[in-house]
């Protein structure tokens, strides 16, 4: 066999498992693995910003669809007396959780040692109403975990949340939301 019929075999093999690893990855069900982080920021007038996490979250994959639920309980600000506002704000007594659900024909799934990236749609719960979001991410596969990151943009409005306000100071109905996480495939 000449040099140029095994490079080209060589090549065609490569980009087979290349493709069969990212099928693999795409069809695969994800388990959350490692830390993970969901934030939000706020602002209002006069400079105002309001920022806070958690670590607590779960990420639940039945093939179709991508489930990331994030417990509030937890959710901090740095400061007890505004956590105790937030909680409120949200009522996280009636409505203990948020959760983006994502259908995974939505998703790009990078191949091994690639990043993917995009903007989907997802149903977000929160405040106990459902929505429509747009969100980006980027994602990262090394191994079998891959990484993922997501921002969007949402109006509280939207959800019923009452809007914290102190000493008639209230902050504004859009609050970017973050989140990073590490996902293992079964």
């Amino acid at each position: 066999m000449d040099n140029t019929r095994v490079r080209t075999s060589l090549l065609g093999g490569a980009a087979l498992l290349a493709m069969v690893t990212f099928s693999l990855v795409a069809a695969a069900k994800l388990n959350k693995t490692g830390a993970s982080s969901t934030s939000f920021k706020a602002a209002g007038p006069a400079g105002l910003n309001i920022s806070g996490s958690t670590a607590d979250m779960s990420v639940a994959d039945d093939g179709a669809t991508v489930t990331i639920t994030v417990p509030l309980a937890n959710l901090t600000t740095g400061i007890g007396l505004r956590d105790e506002h937030t909680r409120k704000a949200i009522d996280v007594g009636t409505y203990p959780t948020t959760t983006l659900r994502v259908p995974r024909s939505a998703l790009k799934f990078p191949a091994a040692g690639a990043d993917a990236s995009g903007d989907a749609k997802g149903s977000l719960t929160l405040h106990g109403q459902t929505r429509d979001i747009n969100f980006h991410y980027s994602a990262k596969l090394d191994g079998d975990t891959l990484s993922v990151q997501g921002s969007s943009t949402i109006n509280v409005d939207d959800f019923g949340v009452n809007r914290p306000s102190y000493l008639g100071v209230t902050v504004k109905p859009n609050v970017d939301l973050t989140t990073s996480f590490q996902v293992k495939d079964n």
